[in-house]
């Protein structure tokens, strides 16, 4: 069996036989020299790193995979995790494509149409719901990463779909650009990044779907089709964010802009600062988010600016306003708290170095679905942020990347609120309606609940899709896994995707909210889905779109169960 997975931040300090690679993505058959006994280890984040020192003497480096095999390669299975590991599939190695060039993805799609053989086409498996998996069959598109054209003079840049949003940053800073914007990380492949819709933060920034200017799709019926809004109209922007469905993105051109330093600043406001400030921070700052820290009265504030010329002194006041400070001690002081009685408890000696994500895993694995439990984490988090406060100067593409977080499950619902000059008010309305049912139900809601806003997309199929200058609301709940104990893992994804994600939709229905494409996940009753076909077809176009499938995909190879159910078959 082969073990593709999208974990992180590991490597073998010795030689154990695994095979390695530079992206979150799946490898070929080729390289198959890999240890058989590595199966069934399926981990990310602090769990990856604390089973990997563990048992097989591993340290933390950048973006690894890792594989295992037996002999009979043929009759064996491709197991395929996601980034986050919700999602685990086994897929036939005979159905598991991965295309060296274009012709060779041509001539699989081409292939698989004729056999009617599924063949979904994946990137980097980043999104939380798996939305690009199909146990049926697959194709990688790790090995399409070519850079192709920088155009410096229209200000774009032409890509191979299998290139990640990191490896086309740094081909753009030898130039002296950058993309417009980022989605937290960006080890997504950018086929992956544009048709999710992925969006970043600013209220008068698109998602990232509305900066292509033309795309390739290898459609299984009618081959390569290219795509741009001039020639194609409205069938390019039902194409940008068309969930892998109407053919598989090879190639993308997409706008860029000159590269930049920011400047941000990270404070805490009070729930009624933060929503008396809310209007004035959206206009006055290119980037912003909210981070709520529910039990709280805690609201942190990210913003993100171009670096001028009061920045160096701000940076500078902020460095001296720290130094000697301890942002970490309040969740420090809570491990030892809480393990004092323990066999093994927590000291300054074996918590030196741990970093923020680390501790907060830590403290929530006391009991990760005790209300009262994780509102005193809450509390201490709180405290660290309010510790944290200050100002810095990187890259864009550095800070508009964060950490986030460990194994976990997220689901996310966007909606309009408005327009960039007069905001409706639904941003606020809808925080306080959501913590109000949480903290009155003592739903145990791991911090942050993140808020960011975005302009409206030109795609069809944007949750942010809408008339020009329109503003648009995203809304992130979390649930971590900070433990391995399967019990209490099945205990966490039934309460989250069933009572938290019930009141998320139930609280965003006055607003029209929609999911984020990479976390909606199936439905979980009959009602469920009833409730959430008819959102689909009052937010969505979806006779347009599953006409486009039926022209462009006609024995329908390219979905899969979680976008049929939610969609429709192609008609």
């Amino acid at each position: 069996m082969f073990l593709r997975s999208a974990l992180r931040n590991w490597r073998p300090k010795v030689h154990r036989n695994f095979a390695q690679f530079d992206s979150f993505s799946t490898f070929s058959s080729r390289n198959s020299n890999v240890s058989r006994d590595m199966s069934a280890l399926v981990f990310s984040s602090l769990a990856v790193a604390t089973a990997m020192n563990q048992y097989f003497n591993v340290e933390p480096v950048r973006l690894e995979a890792v594989a295992a095999q037996t002999e009979d390669d043929e009759e064996e299975t491709t197991t395929v995790i996601n980034w986050s590991g919700t999602h685990q599939i086994e897929v036939p190695n005979k159905s598991y494509f991965e295309a060296e060039t274009v012709e060779e993805l041509e001539a699989i799609i081409s292939k698989c149409h004729k056999m009617g053989q599924s063949v979904r086409p994946v990137g980097s498996a980043l999104s939380p719901n798996a939305i690009s998996f199909n146990e049926e069959g697959m194709v990688s598109l790790a090995n399409l990463d070519r850079i192709i054209k920088v155009d410096k003079e229209n200000m774009t840049i032409t890509v191979e779909a299998g290139a990640r949003v990191s490896h086309v940053i740094d081909a753009l800073r030898e130039h002296g650009l950058t993309l417009p914007n980022l989605a937290s990380i960006a080890e997504q492949q950018i086929g992956g990044f544009v048709q999710i819709g992925a969006h970043g933060t600013g209220a008068d920034i698109s998602p990232v779907d509305d900066f292509v200017t033309s795309m390739k799709l290898v459609t299984p019926a009618h081959g390569v089709v290219e795509l741009n809004p001039d020639k194609d109209g409205e069938m390019f922007h039902l194409a940008k964010v068309g969930l892998g469905l109407l053919g598989v993105v090879s190639e993308v051109t997409m706008k860029v802009v000159p590269a930049h330093n920011l400047m941000e600043h990270t404070y805490v406001l009070t729930r009624s600062e933060a929503k008396a400030q809310l209007n004035d921070l959206l206009k006055k700052h290119k980037h912003i988010r909210y981070m709520w820290i529910p039990y709280t009265d805690a609201v942190v504030v990210v913003t993100n600016d171009e670096e001028d010329e009061h920045s160096a002194s701000l940076v500078e006041k902020s460095k001296q306003a720290k130094a000697g400070q301890d942002s970490f001690k309040p969740l420090r002081e809570l491990l030892k708290e809480l393990s004092k009685d323990s066999k093994e408890p927590f000291t300054e000696e074996n918590l030196e170095g741990k970093g923020f994500g680390e501790l907060r895993d830590a403290l929530l694995a006391f009991n990760p679905m005790n209300g009262h439990h994780v509102e005193t984490v809450n509390k201490a988090e709180a405290e660290f942020w309010k510790q944290s406060e200050g100002y810095q100067v990187r890259p864009s593409d550095e800070l508009l990347q964060f950490d986030c977080g460990g194994q976990q499950w997220v689901f996310e619902v966007c909606f309009p609120t408005g327009t960039y000059e007069s905001n409706a008010g639904n941003d606020m309305d809808f925080m306080e309606k959501l913590l109000n049912k949480i903290e009155s139900e003592k739903i145990p809601a791991h911090a942050p609940i993140e808020q960011r806003w975005s302009a409206n997309s030109k795609s069809l199929m944007s949750p942010a899709n809408g008339p020009d200058g329109t503003l648009h609301c995203w809304v992130g709940i979390i649930f971590y896994l900070p433990s391995d104990d399967e019990k209490e893992r099945e205990e966490i994804t039934s309460r989250f995707k069933g009572q938290y994600c019930d009141l998320a939709r139930s609280v965003g229905a006055e607003f029209s909210a929609v999911s984020h494409w990479g976390k909606l996940e199936m439905p979980t009753s009959g009602q469920n889905f009833l409730e959430l076909r008819q959102l689909m077809n009052s937010r969505y176009p979806l006779d347009k779109l599953n006409a486009a499938r039926k022209f462009y995909d006609p024995k329908n190879i390219l979905g899969n169960d979680l976008l049929n159910t939610i969609l429709g078959e192609p008609k």
